[in-house]
């Protein structure tokens, strides 16, 4: 019985380990994180969208941000792929601000990202509404 307890007891603090970690967490000041995401929504024009959990293929594709190197990319299994620059970092109020540009010159894009310090990043990609949510760790 007292192996029981103890086994049950050892798994519930297995369990709450990843939770207690990112509690620990200051997102604010993090050097890299990992995102999987949560919801996407896509518009076809604005006001017009549709918002749908993640798919377990969205969620093979982790955002990786590293905050030293000003990077971000997508990684799928062991490859990863650059997607874009860390062109502004802000942390003010517990929310960390970032803004990715993806591409050079007149073609580049930009998506502008709040990260909370519980770990949820949002991301905002143009002016269509087209958005996304995840949730992050310290990597």
């Amino acid at each position: 019985m007292k192996h029981q307890r103890a086994a049950a007891l050892a798994f519930a603090a297995l369990v709450a380990m990843p939770s207690l970690a990112a509690a620990e967490t200051d997102f604010a000041t993090v050097g890299k994180i990992a995102c999987v995401p949560d919801s996407v929504t896509n518009c076809s024009e604005p006001g017009k969208c549709t918002t749908r959990d993640a798919t377990e293929r969205d969620k093979a594709q982790v955002l990786v941000i590293d905050f030293a190197a000003k990077t971000i990319s997508m990684r799928r299994g062991t490859e990863e792929r650059t997607v874009g620059k860390v062109t502004e970092d802000k942390a003010e109020g517990g929310v960390r601000t970032i803004v990715m540009t993806e591409g050079e010159g007149t073609r580049s894009r930009t998506a502008r990202m709040t990260l909370t310090s519980a770990g949820k990043l949002s991301i905002q990609f143009g002016e269509g509404g087209n958005k996304a949510e995840a949730t992050c760790s310290a990597s």
